[in-house]
């Protein structure tokens, strides 16, 4: 069982079939899968990580933003409205983490194509990217997993409205990134769908066509 070392930073998840970041999908009693769009702000850190390290604090103490560890890996993220969180129960892959991003990012980005008329790249571990007009590859999704012999939990987390801000504000740069970020600050390394004409209902409608064939055996290669 996992015990929190931060109690006293970070806030407990509230829970139920609607709770705020999509860990729902790990009880079997609960649908497998949960498209949502936040309904607040919430800082979340991934499993092994340090509240101190990786989440300004103090200005989130100052604007009353909970922050909550998932039960997953992966790195710091804001949930907030303009957002599209995609969470889903696997069958247990294996731990091959990449494969698992792969299958699932094989429907996910055809549905922001279907949105957008462009079809973003995997890059790094679960995150997909589009090419900017300046030839900058910029993340519009990130992604984590939990696994274990009975199952996998995918999260994942689409911008769709200019998050920058939020995460400028709530953020510090991350201890770890992958290589394509390059040390870029947040404006320089995301983007939003936004930008490319989708809106999160449009989305949501896309994710929930593509969904329902199912993941795929064969995975979008990281490029």
């Amino acid at each position: 069982m996992f015990i929190e070392p931060r109690p006293d930073l970070i806030a407990p998840n509230p829970g139920g079939a609607d709770d705020p970041l999509g860990e729902s999908v790990l009880d079997r009693e609960l649908p497998a899968v949960r498209v949502f769009v936040p309904r607040d702000v919430r800082v979340v850190i991934g499993r092994g990580q340090d509240p101190t390290r990786e989440v300004r604090l103090d200005r989130c103490r100052a604007d009353a933003i909970p922050v909550h560890r998932r039960v997953s890996g992966g790195g710091a993220v804001v949930l907030a409205p303009g957002m599209v969180v995609v969470a889903l129960r696997l069958p247990p892959g294996g731990h091959d983490a990449d494969r698992l991003f792969g299958q699932v990012n094989a429907v996910l980005a055809p549905a922001v194509a279907d949105c957008c008329g462009v079809l973003p790249r995997c890059r790094g571990h679960g995150d997909l990217a589009l090419t900017d007009a300046d030839g900058q590859e910029r993340k519009i999704l990130g992604a984590s997993l939990r696994q274990n012999a009975q199952l996998a939990a995918y999260l994942g987390v689409f911008l769709v409205e200019d998050a920058v801000p939020l995460m400028e504000a709530y953020l510090a740069h991350p201890s770890r990134e992958p290589g394509y970020r390059a040390g870029r600050g947040h404006r320089a390394f995301c983007t939003h769908l936004g930008a490319h004409g989708a809106t999160a209902p449009a989305l949501i409608a896309a994710l929930a066509r593509r969904l329902a064939a199912g993941v795929p055996d064969r995975g979008c290669p990281v490029r």
